[in-house]
């Protein structure tokens, strides 16, 4: 038990942590209704609706979710929300597409100036944090994927998109031909599912068993991230060096010792 209220302390602290990092999409959406509001009183008011149904959201869920509380949060009568929203569903909709279109494409798609892990790297980083900022959203898309078929795709399709810049980064740092692309894009899909997963077993339903593991290595979201960075580094670009300062686990991961194990004469 005291391990597990451990491991909740040491979850909230990454929380706050992720949250100062203004990766925050509830923020995000604030920030961008004060900054650049919508020029109708009526684009304003569906504005500050969607912004109450994403706290809402995160707070309770997608299936507690009530209009009313949107209502409530928004600060407008209960019969307003369907002027602008057909139910909670459209809403939720709105919300999360985008978080997908608008927020994801902002935040993980910036370009930095190092090498190759220190991009790989950043980027793991980033994703962990940007979960761990929006645990409730990043549950409710889990959840709405799995009633909404067209919201799945929707989501398989931003994911694919991802994939694919992987993929070219990656290619472009081969010669011609030396790599098929499909491979290569196969490749990418698999190590993305390790964060997606990652992302899952730490923030979204927490995995007891990995917070264990993580606890016996005195390992936080970070050291997580640049574990998972060290076996991407060391799939999609064997032999290059990793010159960076590490946490003791992944830095026993990119040391891992390739031995001949169970050959027979």
């Amino acid at each position: 038990m005291k391990q597990s209220i451990a491991h909740r302390s040491a979850a909230a602290a990454s929380s706050s942590a992720a949250a100062d990092n203004g990766l925050s999409f509830i923020d995000f959406l604030s920030d961008r209704l004060a900054t650049e509001p919508p020029p109708t009183k009526g684009q304003r008011t569906r504005e500050r609706l969607k912004i109450a149904a994403a706290r809402v959201l995160e707070q309770k869920g997608y299936h507690a979710l009530r209009v009313a509380d949107v209502a409530e949060v928004a600060e407008v009568a209960e019969g307003s929300f369907y002027v602008y929203f057909r139910d909670k569903t459209e809403v939720t909709l709105a919300v999360l597409t985008s978080l997908l279109d608008d927020f994801f494409g902002v935040n993980l798609t910036s370009q930095f100036d190092g090498g190759p892990f220190d991009t790989i790297r950043r980027t793991n980083r980033r994703w962990l944090a940007i979960c761990r900022s929006n645990s409730g959203l990043m549950r409710c898309m889990l959840q709405v994927g799995d009633a909404d078929p067209e919201f799945a795709q929707m989501a398989q399709n931003s994911n694919r998109r991802w994939y694919e810049r992987v993929a070219a980064s990656v290619t472009r740092r081969y010669p011609e031909g030396a790599l098929s692309e499909p491979l290569v894009l196969l490749v990418a899909y698999m190590l993305g599912a390790i964060m997606d997963d990652l992302a899952r077993k730490l923030v979204v339903y927490p995995d007891e068993g990995l917070l264990t593991v993580l606890g016996q290595l005195s390992a936080d979201d970070i050291a997580a991230a640049d574990a998972a960075s060290v076996l991407w580094m060391r799939t999609l670009y064997p032999g290059v060096p990793i010159d960076a300062e590490l946490h003791p686990a992944a830095r026993a991961i990119a040391a891992w010792p390739s031995l001949a194990i169970g050959s027979t004469r």
